[in-house]
């Protein structure tokens, strides 16, 4: 016999398969039970190795279509260093 359970509440689902593992010495084996983190990474799994595929076939557009041009180091190093001493030395 097989019995099958729409659980709306998420939060009830781990509680219910503890208690069913309760029973399984006497016979009750849980079918088609993953959980939360299975399914997420199982999908974090696919989207990294999209990613990664996505990221070999079109890396030249990506990386020329950065907004890196308009950015320079030699400023923002200077801004850094200028907000460092004057944290150090403001007291």
């Amino acid at each position: 016999m097989q019995l099958i359970i729409d659980i709306k509440n998420e939060n009830l689902v781990d509680k219910i398969v503890w208690f069913l593992k309760a029973f399984q010495d006497k016979g009750v084996e849980i079918l088609n039970y993953k959980t939360k983190e299975a399914n997420e990474n199982k999908q974090n799994l696919l989207d990294s190795k999209w990613d990664k595929e996505f990221a070999k076939k079109h890396w030249k557009e990506i990386v020329l279509d950065t907004d890196l041009d308009d950015m320079d180091d030699d400023e923002r190093l200077y801004t850094a260093t200028a907000r460092f001493y004057n944290d150090k030395y403001s007291d």
